[in-house]
């Protein structure tokens, strides 16, 4: 078994990376006529965004395609599970309001494990990286609202 340092600078510079902006600078390749005068037309790629948002963030398919990940060993993948039921049992707690653990607690447990998994997956599963590191605030935004906590 291959062990691997786990490192958090480079995990950092990937999240960042996915969430900056991708306008340029000066506008259109630096012609001050073109700057960032008007807002942008709105046009097929726009009105199709929030449908595709939507499709990207679905809780079961995210937890179908960590299961079925290879980039995630078999035991690895029982204690992530083990970790994750933890987690939630004290979110369950704290929505009940019989926990003392404070929300901003549960949500550095939330980003450590969040970044444990994203670690194991970088390498390997790319695609399933980007789509969960996109999905970090929907996903505490689901755990923190009772609501859409109980539908999961």
């Amino acid at each position: 078994m291959r062990f691997r340092r786990l490192t958090a600078l480079p995990l950092a510079i990937a999240v960042l990376a996915g969430t900056a902006s991708t306008t340029p600078a000066r506008g259109d390749c630096g012609d001050p006529g073109k700057g960032l005068a008007g807002p942008p037309e709105k046009g097929a790629e726009t009105e199709a965004a929030p449908e595709t948002a939507k499709k990207a963030f679905d809780v079961k398919e995210l937890v179908a395609r960590l299961r079925a990940t290879k980039a995630i060993g078999f035991f690895t993948k029982l204690a992530l599970k083990n970790q994750i039921d933890d987690l939630l049992g004290k979110l369950r707690c704290y929505h009940a309001g019989t926990c003392d653990a404070p929300l901003p607690t549960l949500r550095e447990e939330f980003n450590l494990l969040l970044m444990k998994v994203l670690s194991l997956l970088q390498d390997h599963d790319a695609d399933l990286f980007r789509t969960l590191a996109g999905a970090r605030e929907n996903l505490w935004t689901k755990l923190t609202d009772p609501t859409a906590f109980a539908e999961l």
